[in-house]
């Protein structure tokens, strides 16, 4: 990351980053990518296809607590039945925003129970302060578990692209589109991700299939 604020300032100086009148401009720093900010959104529900069955894919958020944010994910199976429960730790700086902590708890019981917690040294950065096609960024540090032994993880990101993305939600323009690549522990993947304004993640391609699109949102009062 230290070498990255001298590039980004390169980057955001140099009349490049300006397309010529009637085409599409290339700086789009000016739109908010992230949905942890945007404070109407209380939760967002996704679908994903699997051996033949969609599940259900759900987020809510907890910004209560000044400086954090606290994400919910719930998977639930065919059946209604949930197969993941976790929650996911963030804390927003002005350049981007870190996963700090995940947790991650037994759905078997009611109310679920905390079994693993697993802390990120150092943090991992998630979207950068310049949003522009063509950033790219990454970290590597260790994860620590309570449950199991201290492992690594490496996590590369460049922005390609920023174009308009059809979803079970709808049309949304202007989005990111980001490619990552990484490995936590002994899981390795490749990603793809679509970041659009003032609504964040709307799909992901993970490991070649759909594993998040966006279904539904809801919003506070």
């Amino acid at each position: 990351m230290k070498f990255l604020i001298p590039v980004l300032v390169a980057l955001l100086c140099s009349p490049a980053l300006f397309a010529e009148p009637g085409s599409r401009p290339l700086k789009v720093t000016a739109y908010d990518y992230h949905d942890y900010k945007n404070e109407n959104i209380e939760s967002k529900t996704f679908r994903r296809f699997q051996d033949g069955v969609y599940y259900d894919f759900e987020w809510s958020f907890d910004r209560s607590n000044p400086g954090e944010v606290i994400r919910t994910e719930i998977i639930t199976d065919y059946f209604g039945n949930i197969t993941r429960y976790s929650t996911t730790t963030f804390v927003p700086t002005t350049e981007s925003f870190l996963v700090v902590q995940q947790q991650r708890f037994d759905p078997g019981v009611t109310p679920p129970a905390l079994y693993d917690t697993l802390d990120y040294s150092p943090p991992i950065v998630k979207l950068t302060g310049a949003l522009i096609p063509g950033i790219a960024w990454g970290e590597a540090g260790h994860i620590f578990s309570t449950l199991s032994e201290e492992s690594f993880y490496t996590d590369k990101l460049e922005i390609l692209a920023v174009e308009d993305v059809s979803v079970t939600a709808g049309d949304f323009d202007d989005c990111l589109k980001i490619h990552s690549v990484g490995q936590y522990g002994n899981e390795p993947y490749t990603r793809m991700d679509w970041f659009c304004p003032e609504m964040g993640l709307v799909k992901r391609i993970h490991n070649g299939r759909v594993l998040i699109d966006l279904a539904s949102v809801s919003y506070g009062e």
